[in-house]
């Protein structure tokens, strides 16, 4: 019980203060990812696959294959803000949003919130903390129970975690009002009344309270869900108690409502099941369930993407009120560039478990500074009938995550491939060779001659000194008139070999030996637009 002693006509405040739980404040750090990896095992067989980790035990498996879904990703995110998180499908965004949760174990690397590892958490630590930190996914449907109503799905959270929960940190006090009194009041006020008081930044609730004298006598006055009984001691001191007066489950039950409300539902249809509601209803009450708790930290996995532009625009409008109202923090993952463009302050960009580019948005947006973000925005359409489609289209396919390439993760597809240092090649020469790698490497011309080959991709000249030999030697097995003599093959065999040969010349004459597949790229840039800074993992910022 906290007591408030000797007040007297007009409005007093007392009782000590004691620091609640330590928050970041906004603009801070909320989020630390570090190092963080999420792999995947997949069985293929007792003997169709044999790895060898040395830094392991056992350091040999057999018949498994490792998915390296989020691979060595590094980021932060503050407090208060929405980081946005793009790439195409299969990148890895949802394991890593799933991975901030810890609804995915990870294999490594750290998640510090709040300056607490997540990782190193489990069991009821872990479920505790778990009230902080909530997600809403991508489907609306089959995220909720269609056993549920609506009410019941909202109050689920706050059942598993006990909510509304009284903290023993939090002091409680009372602001007293007096009218037509002049004898002294003492007030106690139950130590769980942070359960209806919402606690200050100083980790205090305290209580409105008027005490008033009239013909009847003095009576005591409080918010709704707490009682109050005033009686006058034998010293004259007016004496009054303050208690709560609704169960847990009301208060879940008000609360409910409230936050229905909030997210733009009318709270009449608590007893209602899912199926009653459209894709975009049930978004909403995906988004109340996560609210119900308090979070600090949401994590939005797609979440309008099933929905019409029409109603993921209202929905992403609520998601900003409710954040700027409660003070959230989101990490926001999308594939939609122009849905990420409205609700984000900064956006991560993710190809094939890798981050590789970060900026604020106007940053990225106007300033891309890596390949694979611009073919991105290069995809949005343009509502212009006068625009000529001139668009860059990614060529080839996204390599596996079981064996994904060396160094850059994008070069493979890369249109801005690095020229090996030890060539020395013109730019003009070095595109006209990607081109032709590129091109047999997909077989996307005819078979021809020589002449027609070096006129097709060099315009009759080769490059010069040692990459032109291999220019030519690479020529020499796939042209019809190779060697100088008439293109007679023994058979299919010997023409998928000599294709095979080309291609694996020109990867390690030319693509293995690039910067691009022999380092990692990481490096930190000056931001055009904007304070932040400006992270672009390509190697021709080095």
């Amino acid at each position: 019980m906290s007591e408030v002693s000797n007040v007297t006509d007009g409005e007093r405040e007392a009782g000590e203060s004691t620091d609640g739980d330590e928050r970041v404040a906004f603009g801070e750090t909320l989020v630390d990812v570090n190092g963080l990896k999420k792999y995947f095992t997949q069985s293929s067989g007792l003997f169709s696959s044999i790895s060898f980790e040395p830094d392991q035990f056992p350091p040999v498996s057999l018949g498994q294959q490792k998915v390296k879904a989020v691979d060595d990703v590094s980021f932060e995110i503050k407090r208060g803000e929405t980081l946005g998180l793009v790439g195409e499908s299969g990148c890895g965004k949802s394991t890593l949003g799933r991975s901030l949760l810890r609804l995915v174990d990870p294999t490594d690397g750290t998640i510090e919130f709040k300056g607490e590892d997540l990782a190193d958490i489990s069991g009821e630590e872990l479920r505790r903390k778990r009230s902080e930190i909530q997600m809403i996914f991508q489907d609306p449907q089959s995220s909720l129970d269609p056993r549920m109503k609506m009410g019941q799905i909202v109050e689920e959270p706050m059942r598993a975690h006990d909510m509304p929960k009284s903290d023993p940190d939090v002091a409680t006090t009372a602001s007293v009002t007096a009218e037509n009194v002049d004898e002294p009041v003492d007030v106690t006020v139950a130590d769980d009344a942070d359960l209806v008081v919402e606690a200050d930044d100083e980790g205090v609730a305290t209580v409105p309270v008027t005490v008033a004298r009239d013909e009847y006598g003095v009576t005591a006055t409080v918010p709704e869900h707490l009682e109050a009984s005033a009686s006058v001691e034998s010293d004259g001191t007016i004496s009054v108690n303050v208690s709560v007066s609704t169960s847990k489950d009301e208060l879940r039950r008000e609360r409910a409502k409230e936050l229905l409300g909030k997210v733009g539902l009318d709270p009449t249809y608590y007893n209602r099941y899912p199926h009653a509601f459209s894709g975009g209803q049930r978004q909403r009450i995906n988004l109340a369930r996560a609210l119900s708790v308090d979070p600090d930290f949401v994590v939005c996995d797609e979440p309008v993407s099933a929905l019409d532009v029409s109603i993921q625009a209202q929905v992403m409008n609520t998601m900003e009120e409710l954040q700027e109202e409660f003070g959230l923090t989101y990490l926001f993952i999308a594939h939609d560039l122009s849905v990420i463009r409205h609700i984000s302050d900064r956006v991560a960009v993710m190809y094939l478990g890798h981050i590789v580019e970060i900026a604020e948005k106007e940053e990225l947006f106007e300033n891309s500074q890596h390949p694979y973000t611009k073919a991105l925005l290069e995809s949005i359409p343009v509502p212009d009938p006068r625009d000529e489609g001139a668009r860059g289209v990614l060529e080839g396919e996204v390599p596996s995550p079981q064996n994904p390439p060396s160094g850059c993760r994008f070069r493979t597809r890369c249109p801005e491939l690095i020229a090996p240092d030890e060539y020395d090649l013109p730019d003009e020469q070095w595109a006209h060779v990607r081109a032709f790698m590129r091109a047999v490497k997909r077989r996307t011309f005819e078979p021809m001659t020589a002449e027609a080959l070096e006129a097709e991709f060099f315009g009759g000249t080769l490059p010069w000194g040692e990459a032109g030999e291999v220019v030519r030697d690479v020529i020499d097995l796939i042209a019809t008139d190779r060697q100088g003599g008439e293109r007679t093959p023994d058979g299919d065999d010997e023409v998928e070999e000599n294709w095979e040969e080309a291609t694996d010349l020109l990867l390690e004459s030319f693509a293995e030996r690039s910067i691009c597949a022999q380092e990692r790229p990481s490096y930190e840039l000056e931001s055009e637009y904007g304070s932040g800074t400006h992270f672009a993992a390509c190697h021709r910022h080095r």
